[in-house]
């Protein structure tokens, strides 16, 4: 059981409510949204001054590119996709295939995305698998 005490929570109720309350986690559920104490046994997380918010969802992610960042900044569409990202993808083994997935991950993880949407890759897909 997880007690997150005293944050500011944005409800997605059909109100979309943004309260100041504790919520309680029981398993991996949502168990109760208000001002209340926490029950024994409880792991208690103070988040006065903090926000308590559903997950993120990234409904469009290449985990595959991550590593290719800033390799071709300004140009069009065909000649980024031509001149850099097909050639780089095409150069992946399963090792850095691997290093990217878990890269652009934690990164994920670290902004508050619970679930992703990956475009995967034509190579080595079962590394960018397993590092997910």
């Amino acid at each position: 059981m997880i007690f997150l005490r005293g944050g500011t929570v944005l409800t997605m109720d059909a109100g979309r409510a943004v309260r100041r309350a504790d919520v309680l986690i029981e398993g991996n559920r949502i168990a109760q949204v208000k001002r209340r104490s926490p029950p024994r046994g409880a792991r208690v997380i103070d988040c006065g001054g903090k926000a308590i918010l559903p997950g993120l969802i990234q409904a469009h992610v290449h985990l595959c590119q991550v590593l290719f960042r800033n390799q071709a900044d300004g140009l069009e569409l065909l000649d980024w996709l031509q001149k850099r990202i097909w050639p780089l993808e095409a150069a992946h083994d399963p090792r850095s295939l691997g290093f990217s997935a878990r890269l652009g991950i934690a990164e994920l993880l670290l902004g508050g995305t619970t679930a992703v949407l990956d475009m995967a890759t034509v190579h080595h897909t079962e590394a960018l698998l397993r590092a997910v």
